[in-house]
């Protein structure tokens, strides 16, 4: 299936390229809800393989992943193999409009409930520092810049912290982009995985540091 995207704008004044990522992202999430369940399924099912393997030297990690909407890469059969292997699990509950996600304990026995946007949310779990932040790609670039549904609440997040996780990104390699031309608040992830594979960015040094040793988990998400 044929990806078609509006051209670059011709300026670079802030209106214009606010306008063309809106449309980008309108292109990009017609073309994922269009997809057929079976390339749908064949695609995921290539995601989820890659982010196991990702997941093999980081068994004790506590991982934040999201609720699957819009036809996103469903992460959930992977996070319940990762906690029968010990490690632990967090959603995301959103406060309220342009604050920062908490994140909360989540195992497949937790209640959950409709919250921001009616996407459902742990319902009388703990908040949890996380090792490894999952964010879902509607489009990005190989810089490791992310186009996403327009509310900021990744960026926001991040910035709110003093040590941020791994943030790792995961979506459809067809979404991938020359450039998402992004905002100068703008927080690339540390990693892409889509159907092709994983791609680290920045420095490898980094990447690999403590926060990927979780026998003791730190409280990368504390205020």
């Amino acid at each position: 299936m044929s990806l078609d995207l509006p051209a670059a704008p011709a300026t670079k004044d802030a209106k214009s390229q606010s306008e063309w990522r809106h449309a980008v992202r309108r292109a990009l999430l017609g073309w994922r809800s269009a997809l057929d369940a079976a390339t749908h399924h064949s695609l995921s099912n290539q995601i989820r393989a890659h982010f196991t393997a990702f997941l093999e030297s980081r068994a004790g990690a506590s991982v934040a992943f999201y609720w699957p909407i819009q036809n996103e890469i469903d992460l959930r059969p992977v996070i319940e193999t990762h906690l029968r292997a010990g490690g632990t699990a967090a959603l995301p509950v959103v406060p309220g409009k342009d604050q920062p996600m908490v994140f909360h304990d989540w195992t497949p026995e937790t209640k959950m409930a409709p919250g921001f946007a009616r996407i459902p949310e742990p319902q009388d779990t703990d908040p949890v520092a996380v090792d490894v932040l999952l964010a879902p790609l509607v489009g990005f670039d190989s810089a490791g810049y992310r186009l996403g549904y327009g509310g900021g609440f990744f960026d926001r997040t991040l910035a709110a912290v003093k040590r941020r996780p791994l943030v790792v990104g995961i979506g459809f390699e067809a979404t991938r982009l020359g450039t998402i031309l992004p905002h100068e608040y703008d927080v690339p992830v540390d990693v892409i995985i889509t159907d092709r594979g994983i791609q680290m960015l920045g420095d490898p040094l980094i990447a690999a540091e403590d926060k990927t040793d979780v026998s003791s988990s730190p409280c990368h998400l504390s205020s």
